[in-house]
């Protein structure tokens, strides 16, 4: 019995050592769970183990884009390849000026027109190219009006009612803000399947939670709004860090960033300005998760996503007595 217990141990030992081979054999470890599922991806830079992406050397025309400074020339190049993503290096405190190349700017965790960021590793940055329809001139300044409209308590449109390029089916995450002199008082946004929609509902939240909270914000929004700069804008994720890239959170959060984090069933956020203002972006992320009741160090919870995103406004439309000074206390940032 003895002798069985042994070889069995044995046997269960070999199989072990057999199973790190073979797991050292094929590579090492998996990449990035947020890359597994990237498909349509051209590698600048050599591909993680585990994700067989083109190299960009059999592709000269999206190599010679990714070379220059323009970049629709590169949008068009990967999409006459029939790819839409392009994986870089990561250099986060490099420059990202809009005149270097546009793969230094990628590799530096840039805004780059056209793309948005998709994951953020330590071993390499994946973007993609963002295929947001944005409103024609003329159409965006029916944002700015219907959203005041709405504000004051008029019923919301009709979707027809809008033009075609704000119905356009999409998934949009639009912000309607309201700001005097002193800056930002209060905002609300929605996301939706389409500008249109994501208007409405983000309208209405404002004006409610304006009128819940009228005593402490300086009297009904209607005795107000005159002198509040309505802006609508949308949110855009602009990349997804992953649990090993934690340490580049400060270097890849740029000036134009705010922060975010989601659980199932909630989404935070801290605008750019508040993220600016907080001093570095790790700072801004402990600031966000001590006003919704988590731990300041909160960065590694399985539970949470880890983003910066990128606010584009769209439309303003100005309050009538130009909206220079307030008096009352702000919407506290989510």
């Amino acid at each position: 019995m003895a002798k069985r217990v042994w070889l069995v141990a044995a046997l269960a030992a070999a199989v072990g050592v057999l199973g790190a081979l073979s797991i050292w054999s094929a590579g090492g470890p998996t990449p990035s769970s947020l890359l597994l599922p990237q498909t349509d991806v051209v590698a600048v830079a050599p591909a993680p183990r585990g994700v067989e992406w083109t190299p960009v050397d059999a592709h000269p025309a999206i190599r010679e884009a990714v070379r220059g400074t323009d970049p629709a020339r590169l949008r068009s190049a990967l999409r006459d390849a029939g790819l839409s993503g392009l994986w870089v290096e990561v250099s986060p405190r490099g420059p990202w000026d809009p005149e270097l190349p546009l793969g230094e700017r990628f590799s530096a965790g840039g805004v780059v027109r056209g793309f948005r960021g998709e994951a953020l590793t330590a071993e390499g940055l994946l973007y993609v190219i963002d295929d947001t329809k944005w409103p024609v001139v003329m159409a965006d300044r029916v944002l700015g009006r219907a959203a005041r409209s709405m504000l004051e308590g008029s019923p919301p449109p009709a979707l027809e009612d809008f033009p075609p390029t704000l119905t356009k089916p999409q998934a949009v995450e639009v912000l309607v803000l309201l700001s005097s002199g002193r800056g930002p008082r209060l905002w609300r946004s929605a996301r939706a399947a389409s500008i249109a929609e994501g208007l409405i509902t983000a309208s209405l939240a404002a004006r409610e939670r304006w009128e819940e909270r009228s005593e402490t914000m300086g009297g009904p929004l209607g005795d107000r709004l005159d002198e509040l700069d309505v802006e609508v804008a949308l949110l855009f994720d602009d990349g997804t860090f992953d649990e090993g890239a934690i340490s580049l959170i400060d270097a890849l959060v740029k000036p134009v960033h705010g922060v975010a984090y989601e659980q199932p069933s909630r989404w935070r956020y801290l605008l750019p300005r508040a993220t600016l203002a907080a001093g570095s972006a790790t700072e801004a992320f402990e600031r966000l998760f001590r006003d919704n009741g988590l731990p300041e160090d909160s960065f590694e919870r399985r539970d949470l996503r880890l983003y910066r995103i990128r606010m584009e406004t769209v439309s303003v439309n100005h309050g009538s007595t130009g909206s220079r000074r307030t008096d009352g206390p702000s919407e506290p940032s989510e």
